[in-house]
């Protein structure tokens, strides 16, 4: 089931003017009260036909942090465009110093493939993201960017799937 719903998301994509409704989502985001409020913020950064988020890293008001794979986990660093380096997926991520005390952090804006209206996210399968909200305690606000095409009735979350509080895609901000 997820694997058909990874190939359908995927085809999906192809099909999206990825810019375009980016920058929707991206106006979006920046409208709500709780990215207003928020200081530290962990994002992704977008490769391929993700949601782009390479904009939103130059709102010099945010301390922006993004992750990083070591072994089957992710840990956080701060972001510093000139200290990003491909990881063995081809995706960028920071190459410096993470930090240790991830409280710090008001947010995180989660990538995926597709999500269903509960705001469950499916990932690309690894569940790097999964176990790191796990260990995330304090409750930062999470918030997933997706395209409307994008967004499902329900994606069958499985009993360590962790939701989101919010879903921004170009067209709605949907509150979970």
């Amino acid at each position: 089931m997820k694997n058909e719903l990874r190939y359908k998301a995927k085809e999906i994509r192809k099909q999206i003017d990825v810019d375009n409704l980016s920058k929707k989502i991206q106006e979006n985001l920046f409208s709500i009260p709780e990215y207003k409020k928020s200081k530290h913020i962990l994002s992704y950064y977008s490769f391929s036909s993700e949601v782009c988020t390479k904009d939103y890293l130059k709102d010099k008001s945010k301390i922006w942090y993004l992750p990083r794979i070591e072994g089957n986990e992710l840990v956080i660093c701060p972001y510093n465009p000139f200290e990003l380096c491909k990881n063995k997926y081809n995706i960028f991520e920071p190459s410096g110093e993470c930090i240790k005390d991830i409280s710090i952090i008001d947010m995180i804006i989660i990538p995926c493939l597709c999500a269903d209206r509960n705001g469950y996210r499916l990932g690309y399968g690894k569940g790097y993201y999964d176990r790191f909200l796990k260990r995330v305690k304090h409750h930062p606000f999470k918030i997933i960017l997706t395209f409307e095409e994008l967004l499902f009735d329900d994606i069958n979350p499985e009993s360590w799937d962790e939701n989101c509080n919010i879903i921004i895609t170009e067209k709605k901000i949907y509150r979970i």
